[in-house]
């Protein structure tokens, strides 16, 4: 496994709006610089999608990946079951409250892909400037 890749942001709004608008997964090409598309498989009883299909495109490769999501009240965590170019990815946000509604997003993800020539380092800096980009879109979305 390798090293996770970590971006934090401020976002100037409670934790709970933070934690719905990444929990908002069929609207995630909205926020995640490298989904094109979602479609939702499956629903939690607090109809929140728990399984996805997302068509991703990053560096040279496109991709359709089905990934299982969970939540707490203050994580969303998205890990890859099934893609034909990822061996593994993992995404986890974690929201944690600063006070007068505040919100510090940190965003960890880890990626191994089947992707032959990209060497690691690409691949991290690639999974850095993406991580930067979504958490921006994120703080956008959420401080609207």
């Amino acid at each position: 496994m390798s090293t996770p890749v970590v971006r934090e942001v401020t976002i100037d709004t409670p934790v709970s709006r933070v934690i719905e608008v990444i929990s908002d997964l069929e609207n995630t090409d909205r926020w995640a610089n490298e989904a094109k598309s979602a479609v939702v498989k499956a629903k939690d009883d607090q109809g929140r999608p728990t399984r996805i299909v997302v068509t991703l495109g990053a560096l040279t490769f496109t991709t359709d990946a089905t990934y299982e999501v969970a939540y707490t009240d203050t994580s969303v965590t998205l890990t890859c079951v099934d893609a034909r170019l990822i061996r593994e990815s993992t995404i986890t946000y974690t929201a944690r409250d600063e006070g007068d509604d505040r919100t510090r997003l940190e965003m960890a993800s880890v990626m191994e892909v089947t992707v032959p020539g990209i060497p690691r380092w690409g691949l991290d800096r690639a999974m850095g400037s993406s991580a930067e980009k979504n958490l921006q879109s994120i703080r956008k979305d959420a401080e609207r």
